[in-house]
């Protein structure tokens, strides 16, 4: 042996030998710190990344509220369930063993070894199993659907944690009461498919560390996990279309949607598809349609988007010049609202979150490239900035995946929608909800007419009070009355627009309550998110009954 490589062997038995000592003298294995501290640094990147890439991979399936409704809980539930298991376990195979046995080392190693492999085969699994399941989402539904799911992705990184921990803080009170401080790793943003092959990862690199840490057994049988999650793995990126952004060949095998264009973007799975039997395109976010058009005559699908072409036809903006005129449109959808207005000579300004809903809305659904202003951005932020008076109208149209970002329904959001808006200005907010949701409807109304001194609300129909509808609420400092036959004055009265516009009137609601049972909605209390989830479980059988599994589940 040369003198090199004795000084290596000399200082590798020099540090396997070394300890970490406590006051009352029990030690901890250099090779267990270690792989305790890597558990704990995995841990933490596997948990961060999970929260983040659990909700959005089941929101094109099951929308977003239904995809978080129950998700931390289950969370918690893996976590106490791991953890609940690795002392039991430990306890087990530790019994009889003294305070710093080298024993007890190389089971707390095994353990957490062992606890990465599961992690780590199970999750690079995971886009299989959930496939199967997506398969059956109509069956189990929108309540039980999410759940299982989630047991079936987020369980074994969440367990495998709660197990780490568990067991590393065994070994650590075994025979002392010390306290230890662990590293914890910053876990990158991830998404989607990918996101969850990384966590694999993640595990699997982690347990090889610990095992060639202790290097106890042969090398084969050590990594023989980690290849098989590696396997797994590369065999998903090279099935699974949902581990890839942009178009593949199999999003238009087999199917009667064809699309022409899929991204994963910051609100999830965009698409636009074309369905050749009623010959419309459709613009999807998650589990929901945010717009389309019938390919014919490039109509909306949804004669909602029409009402808001009526703060034109408010009599108190009818009887001033049209000269200048500004919009605000926040949410831009396909763009029914924004390209309207732009033809009728407003200056339109667009707020969207989303770029791959606005690359969606010009590619492929004739939005003008040359409007006024486009500010890719949160709209909450975008009108705490704007000035005071900017806009004569401003349409507020949000919703997606069976719910609305509670922010901007807030007292703060509507008094900052107030406060742009000209002294006549109007504004249009869709709110998606349920007539007979009461309870949500009057405290929405109230909210706004904290800022507002007129409102009116209109519905897409009021025939099914149970069932999800659109409602535009119209709110200004002036009344909002419409001169007589102003919503039926169409040079073209065939078209969807005019026929909506002329039955707006008579879909109005009616909103009476007692100002003693509502409050208004506050960035502080904001009960939007868990009043709606009956809303969304709604919404998403009307989405599953208005389009067929194979659409929902082609993303």
């Amino acid at each position: 042996m040369s003198s090199s490589a004795a000084a290596i062997q000399h200082k590798r038995v020099k540090v396997k030998a070394k300890a970490v000592t406590s006051d009352d003298g029990s030690g901890l294995g250099a090779t267990t710190a270690a792989a305790m501290v890597i558990g704990f640094a995995t841990s933490s990147i596997m948990m961060s990344t999970i929260m983040q890439v659990g909700p959005t991979y089941l929101e094109p399936v099951y929308g977003n509220v239904l995809a978080h409704q129950w998700f931390t809980s289950g969370i918690v539930i893996s976590m106490a369930v791991g953890a609940a298991l690795g002392s039991r376990l430990w306890r087990g195979l530790t019994t009889g063993l003294t305070a710093g046995s080298s024993k007890a080392d190389a089971r707390t190693e095994r353990l957490i070894g062992a606890a990465l492999d599961v992690a780590a085969l199970l999750t690079a699994l995971a886009p299989w199993r959930t496939a199967l399941l997506f398969q059956e989402s109509r069956w189990l539904g929108p309540v039980w659907g999410p759940v299982v799911t989630h047991v079936s992705l987020a369980a074994p990184v969440a367990a495998a944690s709660g197990f780490i921990a568990a067991v590393s803080v065994a070994r650590l009170l075994h025979g002392r009461r010390t306290a230890w401080a662990a590293a914890h790793g910053a876990a990158g943003v991830h998404s989607g498919c990918q996101g969850l092959l990384l966590v694999a990862g993640y595990a699997a690199l982690s347990s090889v560390m610990i095992k060639l840490l202790g290097r106890r057994g042969r090398l084969l049988l050590l990594v023989a996990p980690t290849i098989a999650a590696v396997v797994f793995g590369v065999l998903t990126l090279g099935s699974d279309p949902r581990c890839a952004n942009g178009m593949t060949a199999r999003n238009n095998v087999g199917s009667a949607y064809h699309m022409l264009s899929r991204a994963e973007s910051v609100t999830g799975w965009v698409t636009v598809s074309d369905e050749a039997e009623r010959r419309l395109r459709l613009l999807r976010s998650g589990h929901s349609i945010i717009g389309g058009h019938w390919n014919e005559t490039q109509e909306s699908i949804f004669g909602i988007f029409y009402y808001a072409d009526a703060v034109r036809l408010v009599s108190s903006r009818r009887s001033r010049r049209r000269t200048n005129e500004r919009a605000l449109i926040i949410g831009l959808g396909i763009g029914v609202a924004a390209r309207s207005l732009h033809e009728q000579g407003v200056k339109v300004d667009v707020v969207e979150l989303d770029p791959a809903v606005y690359r969606a809305a010009v590619d492929f659904f004739s939005l003008p490239r040359n409007l006024h202003g486009v500010y890719l951005q949160d709209g909450r932020r975008f009108i705490d900035d704007a000035a005071d008076g900017s806009y004569d109208y401003i349409v507020h149209d949000v919703f997606t995946g069976g719910s609305v970002p509670a922010v901007l329904f807030s007292q703060s959001a509507v008094a900052q929608l107030s406060r742009i808006l000209a002294p006549r200005g109007v504004l249009a907010m869709n709110y998606v909800g349920m007539l007979s949701d009461t309870r949500t409807l009057h405290h929405v109304a109230h909210t706004l007419r904290s800022a507002f001194a007129h409102v009116r609300c209109f519905a897409e129909s009021i025939e099914d009070p149970t069932g999800v509808t659109n409602m535009m609420f119209f709110a200004s400092q002036k009344p909002i009355a419409f001169a007589p036959g102003a919503l039926r004055n169409s040079s073209n009265p065939d078209t969807i627009r005019a026929r909506v516009l002329a039955d707006m009137e008579d879909n109005e609601v009616s909103i009476v309550y007692d100002e003693q049972s509502v409050r208004l909605i506050t960035d502080a209390w904001n009960p939007l998110p868990k009043w709606l989830a009956p809303a969304a479980q709604v919404h998403w059988h009307a989405m599953r009954d208005m389009f067929p599994d194979e659409y929902w589940l082609n993303y």
